[in-house]
């Protein structure tokens, strides 16, 4: 470990010690690797000094020959992700949950069709995979979220009644508006903890970087690159990179906003259990015309069946019931039917109870 000063620091040197703040707090944790933006933004802090490890990381000009073996475990481990990406991209093909999520008085399977069709194309585009792989080897998270977002946008794109081009642009977009997320340093994707102020800008560069990425590609549609640099503008002008209003920002990327913020909501994370996908839905909704576009988000809530007829759930009250019918209206509210209490006693004549009209119950949990 040695003291060096933030004038002499070079991307690339590890933090042996945490950088605090004048309050005390942690802004960058030890064993955190600088980059440029964080060399920057230490510099604007009026940071002087801090320690480093002694051992700057090899360049490529010095670093060592990987051994055979390592070589080996490396092309093993590529592979098993690209099969992971194929059986992934087979599987939304199948699309199971567009078949159960969308709501069945459709009464036609036009977008499930279409939406095969698609992601058929999408399994032979060349650049789409091998950036899925990359975001598996970054993190198993940040890959199935991804898949996630685009199957949830994907049926507010079929909902607003796009065409095959549109929803094409769309589905890509959405399995490329997180690539920024690849620029990241992997302690940072993974972390645990809560992130600091340094950290937090370092992270929403993603976008710009995203864009960058994508902006120069022929192979992709335009609205891709847009959607990354756009999906976390807010409708009030709160997001970034740019502060945009809901006027400015495409729908594309208003569209993967809504299907990332519930995805994370539903999902755990490193650092917080998931909420229930009632509750998300109301965060959603309280968050019309404030965060995202409230015409957007009715249309998501009433075009996606969060508890599909026929699944079993766990009210709070430690009752399990079936989903026995939805309102389009208040899919967060379910009629339910009762098959065991909460003592664990199987209901012989299994009774409905409808959730709209007691609030004290909620869904907790679905198998």
């Amino acid at each position: 470990m040695k003291t060096i000063s933030v004038y002499s620091l070079s991307s690339g040197q590890v933090l042996a010690e945490p950088v605090l703040n004048k309050n005390g707090m942690v802004m960058l944790g030890a064993g955190t690797t600088l980059t440029e933006t964080y060399i920057e933004r230490l510099r604007q802090l009026g940071i002087q000094e801090l320690f480093v490890q002694d051992d700057k990381p090899q360049t490529a000009a010095y670093s060592r020959q990987t051994t055979p073996m390592e070589q080996i475990v490396r092309k093993e481990n590529r592979n098993h992700t690209n099969f992971i990406v194929d059986k992934t991209l087979l599987r939304m093909q199948k699309n199971p949950f567009i078949r159960q999520s969308f709501p069945s008085q459709t009464g036609d399977n036009r977008f499930a069709q279409r939406y095969q069709d698609i992601i058929k194309d999408i399994s032979r585009h060349v650049f789409i995979k091998k950036s899925l792989a990359e975001m598996h080897m970054k993190d198993p998270f940040l890959f199935q979220h991804t898949i996630n977002v685009a199957m949830l946008a994907s049926i507010i794109g079929f909902a607003k009644t796009y065409n095959h081009q549109q929803l094409y642009e769309l589905i890509v977009a959405s399995l490329l508006f997180d690539i920024g997320m690849l620029d990241l340093p992997n302690e940072l994707v993974r972390k645990r903890s809560r992130i600091t102020s340094i950290e937090r800008d370092r992270i929403e560069q993603h976008t710009i970087e995203g864009y960058k990425m994508l902006a120069n590609r022929s192979d992709i549609p335009k609205t891709a690159a847009i959607a990354a640099l756009q999906h976390h503008e807010r409708y009030d002008g709160s997001g970034y990179p740019s502060r945009m209003t809901s006027r400015k920002i495409h729908e594309f990327a208003k569209i993967i906003a809504i299907a990332d913020m519930y995805d994370a909501l539903v999902s755990e994370r490193y650092h917080r259990d998931s909420y229930s996908r009632g509750d998300a839905v109301e965060l959603l909704l309280g968050s019309g015309n404030r965060l995202f576009d409230l015409s957007l988000v009715k249309l998501f809530v009433n075009h996606i069946s969060i508890y599909p007829i026929g699944s079993e759930v766990r009210l709070n009250s430690g009752q399990h019931a079936i989903i026995a019918s939805v309102n389009s209206s208040f899919v967060q509210r379910p009629v339910v039917k009762v098959i065991r209490e909460s003592d664990g006693s199987i209901v012989e004549a299994p009774y409905e109870i409808d959730l709209k009209a007691h609030l004290e119950l909620v869904i907790v949990d679905m198998n």
